[in-house]
């Protein structure tokens, strides 16, 4: 089969490209999150905290085990512009011996974790999850040329039908079993989409081979260990909190800092993942590079920042109308680490930036850094101070995180540059807070509304808030090109749709 490659995009076409490329992933992200948020709702709701955390220990290894072998198939795909037969057999061949490593170091330790938890469903959860990465394995790494041509709209379609299908198994068995099997087996199927779909939409027939080895790991080694070490960082919460405080403690914290990393991480990540394969196309334009970075920096700041500390001011409501009662506990993990994922989103194409360049073994040195200090950081914060212990200490850490300059050394410029290129934003969101935490509570009226009326009350507000302070700097500077100025042509195109002026 002979493998078809297109040229880098014209500079001129490259902005226009990658921003419908952000909008394909936006949308088919928002689809998934829409449905993925009504599995949520549903499955919390017929199923204790208990068995959300027995599952969450489960899943979150398959990621653990799965960060630590990641060799970057779509990055790889993505950085060799160039790639051949020989490239993407290789890279299938170590994705699928990683897929069935992975699983087979599940079942092999599934009776050691039930014991360690002293739980027997463990045994039978982590059997289940084994599946999953040898799915994920026997991915077609072609499918990925679509994202390194910025051709998004057909991971739209399969980001669609996968999530479509995964809830449709979930709900469907929560309702008539009541079971957390439900989490597992939607998981299950929504990955066989995804598998199926990679290769009907990108017909290619992988062989195994070991061709290109040194050219993958010449890129991935460093990647693989970024995934093993960011895995270390996002996921090991849960597990200790299992360990020290039981599966309910840990299922409740999950589901919070799931949320809270929802919302920012649904806006950001269509803009990240759109912004890597145009960095990639400007290798060797180290200033053209660094500009468009830091106006991803300003558009992720005008929507992901935002949006993730208003969603912080509206937590106990919104986590009382969508989850009930019994998952009141999560409310503070919300409160505290949702504006922390707000400002994490303004560094999150960092990395990108980094793997556009080459640079994977700062990202590395980086995350070795944070996962060193964190981990014996979040031990003693739950041992010594329990469940509020953890949510003060990953909010902090989350904070240190952010502090950790990645960007300076990948640029060679100043720290403060990603923050100078989201001021407006980050004034308009002080607006916003100041709004929610100062003035609001003293409007009697709001405060004795019943619960919807006052959230959609609180939501209205407060973006009304946001926007006003953000386009009122945006004229006090002169009105200079920006998000500020799409956003404004784009209401004022839509104002003259719909009056026909």
């Amino acid at each position: 089969m002979t493998l078809t490659h297109q040229s880098p995009p014209d500079p001129p076409e490259l902005t226009s490209r990658v921003a419908r490329g952000a909008a394909w992933i936006f949308a088919g992200g928002m689809f998934a999150r829409l449905l993925g948020a009504a599995n949520t709702i549903v499955v919390a709701r017929l199923l204790v905290p208990a068995d959300i955390g027995l599952v969450a220990v489960a899943v979150l290894a398959v990621q653990l085990l799965q960060g630590f072998s990641d060799i970057g198939v779509s990055q790889a795909v993505v950085k060799f512009r160039d790639a051949d037969r020989d490239d993407l057999d290789t890279l299938f061949t170590l994705s699928v011996l990683r897929g069935f490593a992975v699983a087979l170091l599940l079942v092999v330790s599934a009776p050691l974790v039930a014991a360690f938890y002293n739980d027997p469903r463990m045994a039978g959860v982590f059997l289940g999850v084994a599946a999953a990465p040898v799915i994920s394995g026997l991915i077609n790494p072609r499918f990925f040329e679509f994202e390194r041509d910025l051709h998004f709209s057909r991971e739209f379609i399969l980001t669609v039908l996968n999530k479509f299908i995964g809830v449709i198994v979930s709900v469907t068995i929560a309702i008539i079993f009541r079971s957390y099997w439900a989490i597992i087996l939607g998981m299950l199927a929504g990955g066989l989409v995804q598998l199926f779909l990679s290769y009907f939409m990108r017909p290619f027939l992988p062989r195994f081979s070991f061709k290109s080895i040194k050219k993958v790991f010449g890129f991935s080694g460093w990647l693989t260990g970024v995934s093993f070490v960011a895995a270390l960082n996002n996921k090991l919460d849960t597990p200790i909190l299992a360990r020290f405080m039981g599966t309910g403690s840990a299922g409740v914290y999950f589901m919070g800092s799931q949320l809270s990393d929802m919302v920012a991480g649904q806006l950001a990540q269509p803009l990240t993942r759109a912004i890597y394969p145009g960095l990639a196309t400007m290798q060797g334009e180290a200033a053209r590079m660094r500009r468009a970075f830091l106006h991803g920096v300003a558009a992720l700041g005008a929507i992901a920042m935002p949006a993730a500390f208003g969603f912080a001011f509206i937590a106990e409501d919104a986590t009382a109308l969508l989850l009930g009662d019994q998952w009141a506990r999560a409310v503070p993990v919300i409160q505290f680490l949702a504006p922390v994922a707000g400002l994490q989103s303004l560094f999150y194409a960092t990395q990108s930036y980094a793997m556009a360049l080459g640079r994977t073994r700062l990202v590395f040195i980086r995350e070795l850094i944070y996962f060193l200090i964190r981990l014996p950081i979040f031990i003693w914060a739950v041992m010594a101070y329990g469940f509020e212990g953890a949510i003060l200490a990953a909010a902090g850490l989350g904070l240190f995180h952010v502090a950790l300059a990645l960007y300076t050394r990948v640029s060679g410029g100043g720290f403060w540059e990603p923050l100078v290129a989201a001021r407006r934003s980050l004034l308009a969101t002080s607006a916003m807070a100041i709004w929610f935490l100062v003035l609001q509570p003293g409007i009697a009226p709001i405060e004795h509304l019943s619960l919807i009326p006052r959230l959609i009350a609180d939501i209205v507000s407060g973006g009304a808030v946001y926007g006003a302070a953000l386009m009122g700097l945006w004229v006090a500077e002169g009105r200079p090109s920006g998000v500020e100025r799409n956003l404004w042509q784009a209401a004022r195109a839509f104002g003259k749709r719909l009056t026909g002026v």
